[in-house]
């Protein structure tokens, strides 16, 4: 029994939103204790999630760039698998070591003075920034170029709610 469904071309399509929506969760749930840096429940559980999410999004790293070898590209789509690589590794491990870092602050240090707060907030954002550049190059990988997606027919009529006209919209 294979690991990949059927329907995906590889694993990295199946994993890759793990990572992406814990380290959002982690970064709200961070701002969220920003406001009481004095309550450790909150910021222990946004360390959890960073740490959650920089494992997953190491398998997700590596399970892209297992994916991205095995494909055939032209020039355009090579440039464009390239820079998402570049953003995927500086946004992995940029989130494994600020994972480790938070490990630090919340086990070891204790810390729970405002100024540390804020700048442990501030950058989590900074690589919130980072995980969306990556996000968007990988999106543009499979809308623009189409790379690991079935080609979806162009020429059939528009989708509508059955009962429904074209011309009517949703309520």
């Amino acid at each position: 029994m294979s690991l990949i469904p059927a329907w995906a071309p590889n694993l990295h399509p199946v994993l890759v939103h793990f990572p992406i929506s814990l380290l959002l969760v982690a970064a709200v749930v961070d701002c969220l204790g920003a406001y009481r840096p004095s309550r450790t429940s909150v910021r222990d559980t946004a360390t959890w999630l960073y740490c959650g999410g920089a494992l997953m999004a190491m398998v997700a790293y590596f399970s892209g760039l297992e994916a991205a070898e095995a494909m055939r590209v032209g020039t355009a789509e090579s440039a464009a698998v390239t820079a998402h690589f570049t953003w995927a590794d500086r946004t992995t491990w940029f989130f494994v070591v600020f994972a480790s870092f938070r490990m630090a602050m919340s086990y070891i240090w204790h810390s729970t003075t405002r100024r540390v707060v804020i700048a442990s907030v501030l950058v989590a954002l900074g690589g919130v920034g980072l995980l969306v550049a990556t996000a968007e190059h990988g999106g543009r990988l499979v809308f623009h170029h189409g790379l690991g997606v079935a080609p979806v027919p162009s020429d059939g009529p528009l989708w509508t709610i059955p009962g429904r006209t074209p011309s009517e919209r949703a309520p």
